[in-house]
């Protein structure tokens, strides 16, 4: 869509979220919407058509001419393109509230950036068919490199060129540096627009700055084939959906400094034991590793697994309230000794509750000696009583126990372990768990 600025010229529009909306509802009264974007089924990660200066970029070849008339073809034939070709101003209008709504409960469900700027650049495109959607990530090198596309052009772009820019080149590069938005109305009369083709390159260009903790963190880009392809109501849309994916972006920075924060914590809390148990160090962060593998196997979620491996790390916390003749001790233990050695899975539950950020994470330290028969310790429970991260720690726990040199007795081979896994599988262990545990083993 076309607005009223000359070609080339950038716009700066009004800050905070709020205003989004009104501005959306009083630019749609004012403009003369005139969509002619549109849409193919391609979705990949690609390349802009501008990644790289002209006067360093090859020309295109006669295959990649052939390909990109192909896909230009491709793009004008779309039944969505000409379905949003059609719409009247007041269904389009309608369709940017919905995304809006629809990227900003999306965004802020998820803490990881590469699908953040993925759902937002397949959001655009399968919305509104535009001919090219691409988020572009400003580094400290002084880089601009692609880190989301979708589009028709994506796979022609993937396969001939190539996937960084500049920053001092290009509208991306003029918008990374300005942080002011960019309407292009003609690609060819913008002086910083890499030509690659002149009978297939997007002719409108609209570039919008994502701004995250007061930084250019990178740009939104949108390509369209027909000149005045984008207006000013475009500019307002891809702005605030900037803003609320900048807002989403230094949350997750935020996350990712207390998760790093959080591991810190956990590694003192474990050299801690492994001071006191010097015989099982490093027995915490195998066990806990393994144990994510393992979760990740059975289908749990990114932030599940990572629970399971939290409480790895932890699951003999509480030995650091055993006495040292009971832990170093090069023997069996006794009856006696048993009954206070199994007192430190109910004193690390009792440490994890006492901190807020581990407190989740006590009942899966204080049900890691579970056995699915109801057998263990310390509060018998059995089968699905026990949480699946506790059930998934012991099996764990228990292969590396085998595998691991004791006071008492030398280190099992794996192949012994693994038979011993089998052995025990839906008696002592949760028979399910056992099975990811073997696949991840073999």
């Amino acid at each position: 869509m076309v607005g009223d600025l000359p070609s080339g010229q950038t716009a700066s529009w009004p800050k905070g979220a709020a205003n989004w909306q009104k501005y959306l509802d009083i630019r749609a009264k004012s403009l003369d919407f005139r969509l002619k974007a549109v849409q193919s089924r391609a979705d990949w990660r690609l390349v802009s058509s501008e990644l790289i200066p002209t006067d360093r970029m090859p020309g295109p070849n006669h295959e990649e001419r052939a390909r990109r008339a192909d896909a230009l073809r491709r793009h004008r034939a779309s039944p969505r393109a000409r379905t949003m070709a059609s719409s009247n101003r007041l269904a389009y209008l309608r369709t940017q509230l919905r995304v809006v709504a629809r990227l900003s409960a999306r965004v802020a469900g998820t803490q990881d950036v590469d699908e953040m700027v993925q759902l937002v650049v397949d959001e655009l495109h399968e919305s509104f068919a535009f001919y090219l959607a691409s988020i572009h990530r400003h580094d400290d090198d002084g880089v601009l490199r692609l880190v989301a596309g979708a589009g028709p052009l994506a796979e022609v772009m993937t396969e001939f060129l190539l996937v960084e820019q500049p920053v001092d080149s290009g509208v991306n590069g003029r918008v990374a540096r300005s942080g002011a938005t960019a309407l292009v109305n003609d690609t060819r009369l913008d002086p910083d627009y890499a030509e690659r083709d002149p009978n297939t390159d997007p002719r409108s260009e609209l570039a919008v700055p994502i701004v995250a903790d007061d930084r250019v963190w990178g740009v939104i880009n949108l390509e369209a084939v027909e000149c005045d392809a984008f207006d000013d109501a475009d500019a307002a849309l891809v702005e605030a959906i900037a803003a609320g994916l900048g807002v989403a972006l230094h949350r997750s920075s935020l996350v990712g400094e207390l998760e790093r924060a959080f591991m810190d914590v956990l590694g003192v809390l474990t050299s801690t034991v492994e001071a006191k148990d010097s015989p099982t160090a490093a027995h915490g962060d195998e066990v806990a590793v393994l144990a994510e593998k393992v979760a990740l196997r059975m289908g749990l979620s990114p932030e599940q697994a990572r629970d399971v491996r939290h409480a790895a790390m932890l699951h003999d916390v509480g030995k650091v309230a055993m006495p040292s003749e009971i832990l170093l001790k090069p023997g069996p233990l006794t009856r006696e000794e048993w009954e206070v050695m199994r007192q430190h899975v109910v004193v690390g539950g009792e440490l994890l509750e006492r901190v807020e950020a581990f407190a989740h994470l006590a009942p899966y330290v204080r049900a890691s000696h579970e056995r699915w028969d109801g057998e263990g310790y310390p509060d018998g429970l059995s089968g699905e009583g026990i949480p699946l991260a506790a059930r998934i720690v012991a099996a764990c726990d228990t292969y590396d126990a085998i595998v691991t040199e004791r006071p008492y007795r030398p280190a099992a081979t794996k192949d012994t372990a693994i038979s011993e896994l089998r052995r025990v599988a839906g008696r002592q262990l949760d028979d399910r768990v056992v099975i990811a545990l073997l696949a991840e083993l073999v």
